[in-house]
């Protein structure tokens, strides 16, 4: 498709809306038949989709009542051209941000009560998903609570993984195959960390994230260096959460579990993704149901709080496969749950298969997360933060779900841009918050590059 702007400059807004209604189309490729106008003058904006020998067309009148009525107005006329050609209604409107919950806030700071129904009405947002937004706002209020002016959380990054899954596209390495930069990036990240807590002159950090990859999968001795690092650097007096990111329930180990009990973790992440055997091989995961269980009870010995996730709309997962692995992990009783929609990136090796993407149904998902929500929410868990990526299967959202007084601190405060996150390692993001202005610089992206930059940040 090519898009054409005239008196606008909306084209990040307008592809991302095209994406919906036709994933994985190049926005700069005539060959596919479909060219789409895009105009605006001082009184409407007007959308013209040409898609072989069908022509779409709607205008949208300005109403300067609306935020960024411009923007609006154009990105409202795209869409409506979009659904006229694939009848597709895509639950999220014509919000394509990863943050949906940043917006519901903008809007309620200038609309108040009416936001709900100016986002069904002119957003074209369905009820549940404004629930979703409604329901996150008043559960997080407590961990905002907690924030305080300056304070900062950290996020360690160990990118290594025991082997690639099929749907990731994270910059992560097999340990398999590169064993080699495993010491030496340790050695670096530990500096890192120290120059960090230099920098911040013995802040203490209100929560810890190690994350990855999956950290647990490095040789314990590495492990506990990092983690070791990590306490011996900063005073942790004000630290109420401390996460370690041990997704693969292979790498959980006796001795992995002490080392983070040892040094203060209190929240593990164990994370099966789904509880089917043929969905598990065809994914690349290199465990099995039992492992995931087994490395549960494991943990539970230590008391940790503990994540599971799991994706929605894995190849050859049904509703009914999915739902009970569902209900089995509900079984267990952890204190969150993470409810992830597939995405295909062109990086991952799903990417490279057009036909997952063709083959994957999305009305199956959206059937998936709407029975899981309402089974979370009978069973007191509740959504405490979300987030959104792009081709995304039937365009939903991932989602976390938490017992009461057990949400995870750093999602909320990273996902939604509302404190100064440190980041230390390969590929990771420091994000300055400071008056409502945000300031990114990220990890140099591989870990050899990061080794050869001695950990130095790109700008």
């Amino acid at each position: 498709m090519i898009i054409n702007l005239i008196n606008n400059d909306f084209r990040f807004d307008i592809s991302n809306i095209v994406l919906l209604f036709f994933p994985r189309i190049d926005t700069n490729d005539a060959t596919d038949g479909k060219t789409l106008t895009v105009s605006l003058n001082e009184s409407y904006a007007n959308a013209t989709l040409l898609d072989n020998n069908k022509v779409f067309n709607h205008k949208v009148e300005m109403d300067s009542s609306l935020y960024e009525f411009e923007r609006y107005a154009c990105d409202r006329a795209v869409f409506e051209v979009c659904f006229a050609d694939t009848g597709l209604r895509p639950p999220w409107g014509l919000l394509v941000g990863v943050r949906p919950i940043n917006f519901y806030t903008k809007l309620k700071s200038i609309y108040g009560n009416k936001t709900n129904e100016i986002l069904e009405k002119y957003y074209l947002v369905s009820p549940d998903k404004i629930k979703l937004c409604s329901d996150i706002l008043s559960i997080r209020q407590p961990y905002l609570n907690k924030l305080k002016q300056n304070s900062f959380s950290l996020y360690v990054s160990i990118p290594f993984c025991p082997s690639r899954c099929k749907y990731c596209s994270f910059v992560s390495f097999s340990t398999e195959k590169e064993t080699k930069y495993i010491d030496k990036y340790v050695d670096i990240l530990c500096e890192e960390i120290q120059k960090t807590s230099v920098h911040l002159r013995g802040q203490s950090p209100l929560t810890i994230y190690i994350g990855g990859g999956t950290p647990s999968c490095i040789p314990d001795y590495l492990f506990e260096n990092v983690v070791k690092c990590i306490t011996n650097s900063y005073d942790l007096s004000e630290c109420f959460e401390f996460t370690v990111e041990a997704g693969r329930p292979e790498t959980v180990t006796e001795n992995k579990l002490q080392i983070m009990k040892r040094y203060g973790v209190n929240r593990i992440c164990i994370n099966p993704q789904s509880l089917s055997e043929i969905v598990l091989n065809f994914a690349g995961r290199k465990h099995s149901i039992d492992d995931f269980f087994n490395a549960y009870a494991l943990a539970s010995d230590y008391e940790f709080d503990i994540n599971v996730d799991l994706i929605a709309g894995l190849p050859f997962e049904t509703k009914e496969s999915f739902i009970d692995g569902l209900l089995k992990i509900i079984r267990l009783s952890p204190s969150n749950i993470t409810i992830h929609s597939l995405y295909i990136k062109r990086a991952a090796d799903y990417g490279a298969d057009a036909s997952i993407y063709s083959n994957t149904n999305p009305e199956v998902v959206s059937e998936m997360l709407h029975s899981a929500y309402k089974i979370l929410e009978l069973s007191d868990y509740f959504p405490y933060y979300l987030y959104r990526q792009k081709n995304t299967i039937g365009n939903h959202e991932n989602i976390g779900f938490a017992k009461k007084d057990k949400a995870c601190a750093y999602n909320i405060y990273m996902m939604d841009e509302l404190q100064t996150i440190y980041g230390c390692g390969a590929n990771a993001m420091t994000k300055l918050v400071e008056d409502g202005h945000i300031t990114r610089s990220c990890g140099t992206k591989y870990a050899y590059n990061y080794i050869n930059k001695n950990g130095e940040k790109n700008k």
